[in-house]
């Protein structure tokens, strides 16, 4: 079974849920705002009700509002955090502990970004966030190794998603990746989802605490990221 968070967007959720039982598989929308823990805490229950750990768990949610240095307020530093780091923790902790618990392995993919790796000056909180969720990966790989669970993350380039489209249309999307990125395009979900899809399966046995990446090439392009 297929359990969808989400926290605004009602179509969407339904959307995707609609999606998994096409496939031929079952699913349940579990709504919670990641960046509240008593929310978090009644959403993994409900993951967890019929008594069986979920075999993968894929850590995505995130909080992003584009603000220079000077302009982050306590606020926003604490809203990106509580989503994007605190929140994925608490979540990353209760399905570790639960696979520890039921002594069953598992597998934890987390999303993160290339922004936490270079200075985008509107991003800051958002950069600091992703950089720190790159360090949790390690840390939560070394800490449950033993106990057959592996922790990897995906580090992100610019896709073509719903939360983009908040800052940017689909025109300016396409035009300013045509410019920018080395392949010339944004990524596409579904390739995000592959990757996940990789890291979660039994094609992947041998990765733990590993930072792999889907960018298009960005990593490689010495104009960008400065």
């Amino acid at each position: 079974r297929v359990y969808i968070n989400y926290s605004r967007n009602d179509e969407a959720a339904k959307t995707t849920l609609s999606k998994v039982e096409k496939a031929g598989g079952s699913g349940m929308i579990v709504k919670a705002d990641m960046g509240n823990p008593d929310e978090v805490k009644k959403m993994w229950d409900l993951c967890m009700s019929d008594g069986k750990v979920p075999a993968a768990l894929i850590l995505n949610a995130a909080y992003q509002k584009k603000a220079l240095l000077k302009e982050t307020d306590l606020d926003l530093m604490r809203r990106t955090l509580e989503v994007n780091v605190v929140g994925n923790f608490h979540l990353a902790r209760l399905y570790a502990d639960a696979c520890v618990a039921s002594n069953v392995p598992g597998v934890i993919v987390v999303h993160s970004s290339n922004q936490g790796e270079f200075v985008n000056p509107t991003g800051f909180a958002y950069a600091v966030s992703k950089a720190a969720l790159n360090h949790m990966v390690r840390h939560l790989a070394g800490a449950y190794v033993k106990n057959n669970i592996r922790v990897n993350g995906v580090i992100l380039g610019w896709f073509d998603t719903d939360g983009e489209r908040k800052f940017y249309s689909k025109e300016q999307i396409a035009e300013q990746a045509a410019q920018t990125m080395p392949m010339g395009r944004a990524g596409y979900p579904e390739e995000a989802a592959d990757f996940a899809y990789f890291l979660a399966s039994g094609k992947s046995t041998y990765f733990t605490g590993s930072l792999l990446r889907c960018d298009g090439g960005f990593a490689i392009d010495p104009d960008l990221g400065t």
